[in-house]
């Protein structure tokens, strides 16, 4: 009886060998934690037809440092809006002939937290005037960009900027 025994106590120990091994594979539930949504907008300065230069501005807040002029778009409203909203709160400036450029979603971008942010392009034609998050806003000329002192990836976005004014198709702009 003891043998018995035994085999049916080792066949049940191996039958649940696999649910041992599954139980132990599988991981914990993480938390879904989706990314910020972010906006900006590359302001093109016209005065008297003419191309004075892009609006960057000075931020306020940390990270410090100079940036395109953009923000967090909220629950509810469009891109579209939340980039004019934005750059009437920043900069104080309404955007004309506005146009998607590009999206940037590289997890760094922003070392505060994961953000995915959709880059405009707009004109305006009036100098910007600095508010809520921006210390300052001015307008800077492609040749005069502070490469070194751009917060964010936004190097980045500029260099693209300028690749696809100078014709570089590669990067397509949409009208949203």
């Amino acid at each position: 009886m003891t043998q018995t025994l035994n085999k049916y106590v080792i066949f049940f120990i191996l039958s649940c060998l696999p649910f041992v091994g599954f139980a132990i594979e599988q991981k914990l539930p993480q938390e879904h934690k989706p990314p910020i949504l972010t906006t900006t907008a590359i302001i093109e300065i016209y005065e008297a037809g003419q191309f004075k230069g892009i609006v960057l501005i000075e931020r306020g807040k940390a990270p410090f440092g100079k940036a395109i002029p953009g923000g967090k778009v909220e629950y509810g409203e469009t891109v579209e809006n939340a980039v004019r909203r934005e750059m009437l709160e920043e900069v104080n400036l309404s955007l004309n002939d506005l146009r998607q450029f590009h999206v940037y979603s590289d997890p760094a971008r922003d070392f505060r937290h994961h953000s995915v942010e959709v880059a405009h392009v707009a004109k305006a034609f009036q100098e910007p005037k600095a508010g809520d998050d921006a210390a300052k806003a001015f307008i800077v000329k492609l040749e005069d960009i502070p490469w070194t002192e751009l917060a964010f990836d936004h190097a980045q976005v500029l260099k693209d900027y300028i690749d696809w004014r100078n014709g570089n198709d590669s990067t397509s702009v949409l009208k949203p």
